[in-house]
């Protein structure tokens, strides 16, 4: 419970929705883990094992996906590409990227 808590005050969630998020990821993550704590011992029938393993591998991808959407609750969805059309006459040389003077001290 204590390891919950801490994740979902490291999250700092804005509100309510990011809170509401942080604990079912918080939730996901204890479940996850308590689904491999059992695979540590690797006793049992070996359909059990799969059976465990499968399904820490969806609670897993679940949290990924989780971490996901509160990114983009955070950082917005959208990204941009300005594209620019630049003129290289013959001889020339073109720079393609975010190209920045280095400081200068005086």
């Amino acid at each position: 419970m204590n390891a919950a808590l801490a994740m979902i005050a490291g999250a700092r969630p804005k509100d309510e929705i990011q809170g509401a998020l942080t604990v079912q990821m918080a939730c996901t993550h204890t479940a996850a883990m308590a689904i491999l704590g059992k695979l540590d011992g690797g006793f049992g029938p070996e359909r059990r094992i799969a059976t465990y393993a499968s399904a820490a591998s969806c609670l897993l991808r679940v949290y990924v996906m989780q971490v996901e959407v509160l990114r983009r609750l955070r950082n917005g969805g959208q990204q941009f590409v300005y594209v620019h059309h630049v003129h290289v006459n013959d001889g020339g040389q073109a720079v393609i990227g975010n190209v920045k003077k280095p400081d200068t001290q005086d």
